[in-house]
């Protein structure tokens, strides 16, 4: 429960509707309760001689009182159940934009699915329990109050009478109610695992179809539904006894009061009008005895539920942002590496770049060349702080990069990792999405120079094609082409392609590269590639190898030098001859 002590911020905001929500729900218990008072009246009235209009005085009030009843129960669920609502939105929007703050690191170890679970079902129980849960917790309280109240008016023997099956509803539903909340709690994985499979499911569907695994997926989707299934229906089994038991104990709370009722009735120390209105009271009570249980599901499913959103809001985006940062306008594109050293987390022994110093002139066209793992991605992806260094500093036009705002330091980089995304839209506006100008003709000319232009002229709707998911519609070479297209409509000082024609032929490689060169000839571009012969163009190559530098200059320097470039070289030249031979 005191989980749910993290939404009070919620709730404070909403007071308002809250607070007259809690003013409703008094008045309409208490018309509720003073109601059933003419009912007895009207009996008593017609077990002695009576005029109609007295019975229908009587009968006319109990009818005034229920509407009144049902109009400010009305009034309730306009209050506490439309603040519910406007709540679940400020969840959502307060969660969606808490996902956007966190580090790349987080989402290596967090699947789409489980976050699209916490998103959705779990924010699903949190609403229920904060209008449904609210609702019907204050309903209960002040039903119960209010009429215990009139029952001792009546009689406090027979309130006493009433009241005897309170100690055992109370037990129940303490150890229940701690099973409730394992068992939902656990249903809440349950269901983030399936929401998880499905993704990934639906993601790779053709690779699942292209291994014909089409059989395994569906199995392993039957075990975890089946298990699903099973959780679910031993909360039900619970729920279901639960309910019996309240159900159980309503009834019978009513034997005695109907038993020592009677007596006293007949012995007439009770008038049989007194008696109808105590058992009407004491039926009011079966409905809010009644949903206790279902309230303490709500809440417990909401707890359970607050847990797992508090694991999300409690992760901390773990790069340190800086309020103020120089206009982009001022920027150059100069960087200069010092002394960089780099590792993952928990894993402090095997540092993945090591006492890296670079300077890269503004404007100038800079490739990184090496193996495999070298660390080639890390010291691209350390430059818009995708990841922070342990040791060292990285100077942007003088400047530390920390110094910057995520969002100014950011902007000024155009960024084309390795894995290539394109969004369900149009092609257009898929390079557009990273574009400060929305003119048709920047969407043109960015495709022209990604050499994308001539392939999108030949689909029937043009720039205006809708894609696929993750732009499935597009072959290998025209996504990444489209993404370098977004990059360069995004007009950066600093253009970092990260691996990203590997996807094209030499030709269409070295055509785009060449474009790169006469367009954008002030911005500074950062080039990951394993072809030499796209790289030997650049201003400058360094050789990457186990995270160090060991080799930095032109191509015919380092061609001169006869070392791992060199070697790297005339190894992709006799790939090339073999090729031409066969």
């Amino acid at each position: 429960m005191k989980n749910l002590l993290s939404l009070k911020p919620y709730l404070l905001r909403y007071k308002k509707n809250l607070w007259s929500g809690f003013l409703f729900i008094i008045l309409t218990n208490l018309f509720a309760v003073i109601a059933p008072k003419y009912i007895g009246l009207a009996i008593d009235t017609m077990n002695r001689h009576f005029e109609l209009l007295d019975v229908l005085r009587d009968t006319g009030l109990y009818v005034l009182f229920a509407l009144l009843s049902g109009f400010f129960l009305f009034l309730v669920r306009q209050n506490i159940i439309v603040a519910s609502r406007h709540i679940e939105y400020d969840l959502k929007n307060d969660y969606y934009q808490h996902l956007q703050k966190l580090p790349r690191r987080f989402y290596n170890t967090t699947t789409t699915g489980d976050l699209i679970s916490r998103g959705t079902n779990d924010l699903n129980a949190i609403r229920e329990f904060l209008g449904p849960g609210i609702m019907y917790s204050l309903n209960t309280f002040f039903r119960l109050f209010f009429a215990l109240i009139a029952m001792v008016a009546i009689s406090p023997k027979l309130t006493l009478f009433a009241l005897l099956p309170a100690p055992f509803l109370s037990y129940s539903v303490y150890k229940i109610g701690s099973s409730m909340q394992k068992r939902s709690k656990s249903i809440q994985e349950s269901y983030a695992a399936i929401t998880n499979l499905v993704q990934e499911n639906l993601s790779g569907i053709r690779v699942v179809k292209s291994y014909t695994r089409e059989s395994f997926e569906i199995n392993r989707f039957e075990i975890l539904n089946k298990e699903y299934y099973r959780k679910n229906l031993s909360l039900g089994k619970l729920q279901a006894l639960f309910f019996a038991f309240l159900t159980s104990m309503t009834a019978f709370s009513l034997l005695p009061v109907v038993w020592v009722g009677g007596i006293n009735v007949i012995n007439g120390s009770m008038s049989v009008g007194g008696i109808a209105q105590f058992i009407v009271y004491v039926s009011m009570l079966s409905w809010p005895i009644i949903s206790i249980g279902w309230v303490t599901s709500i809440v417990q499913r909401a707890a359970s539920a607050q847990i797992r959103l508090n694991e999300i809001f409690s992760a901390k985006p773990d790069i340190e942002e800086k309020e103020s940062g120089l206009p982009e306008e001022s920027f150059s594109g100069a960087l200069f590496f010092e002394n960089v050293l780099f590792h993952y987390p928990g894993q402090e022994k095997n540092a993945i770049l090591k006492n890296i110093t670079l300077d890269i002139a503004a404007g100038s066209k800079v490739a990184i060349v090496g193996a495999t793992g070298s660390g080639k991605t890390t010291l691209v992806n350390l430059i818009p702080r995708l990841y922070e260094t342990i040791e060292g500093t990285i100077l942007l036009d003088g400047r530390d990069i920390r110094s910057f705002p995520l969002k100014t330091l950011r902007e000024f980089i155009g960024f084309v990792p390795q894995v290539n995304f394109l969004f369900s839209d149009t092609i257009a506006h898929n390079i557009n999405w990273g574009s400060r100008d929305e003119e048709a003709d920047a969407v043109i000319e960015a495709s022209r120079i990604a050499m994308l232009y001539d392939d999108v002229e030949d689909f029937p709707d043009g720039f205006e094609t809708m894609l696929g998911e993750k732009g499935i519609n597009l072959s290998g070479g025209q996504k990444q082409r489209a993404c370098i297209a977004r990059a360069i409509a995004w007009k950066p000082r600093l253009l970092v392609l990260d691996d990203a024609l590997s996807a094209v032929d030499t030709d269409t490689e070295a055509r785009i590269f060449e474009a790169l060169l006469q367009k954008l000839p002030e911005t500074t571009i950062l080039l990951i590639s394993h072809r030499i012969s796209t790289v030997k163009n650049c201003d400058r190559i360094v050789v990457l190898k186990e995270g160090s530098i060991v080799e930095s200059g032109t191509h015919e320097e380092l061609l001169a030098e006869q070392h791992l470039y060199a070697e790297l070289y005339n190894q992709q030249l006799l790939e090339e001859e073999i090729l031409s031979i066969s």
